[in-house]
């Protein structure tokens, strides 16, 4: 992608993928870029994880039900809500929901960590 240049990109141009509990699509996901961008369609649950060296994880809740756990503390999710897991934080959901993930990392090296 050039520096500056506006871009579209549609769904069908998008990688799809599949876990358990959850699918989706990758829209940016460049080698040692400083952010990505997925849509994820959750069907189940998403293991805890924590948020390693720089990188800040971003969850926007499109649509659908379900719940966030940030840490200790557990929230049912409402189209709209944006979750924000900082460098360190763990998290984890479930239910029913289509979430927008964007993960920035000033280094370019976006890493997690399965708990």
């Amino acid at each position: 992608m050039s520096k500056g240049t506006p871009r579209r990109i549609a769904l069908h141009e998008t990688e799809g993928f599949s876990r358990e509990g959850f699918d989706g699509h990758i829209y940016i996901e460049l080698p040692n870029a400083n952010f990505n961008a997925l849509r994820i369609d959750v069907h189940g649950s998403h293991p805890r994880k924590k948020m390693v060296g720089d990188t800040t994880r971003n969850y926007l809740v499109v649509e659908g039900t379900g719940t966030f756990t940030l840490g200790e503390e557990t929230f049912d999710v409402q189209p709209g809500d944006l979750f924000i897991i900082p460098p360190e934080g763990e998290y984890q959901y479930k239910g029913q929901m289509t979430l927008f993930e964007f993960n920035v990392s000033p280094s370019g090296n976006i890493q997690d960590q399965k708990l």
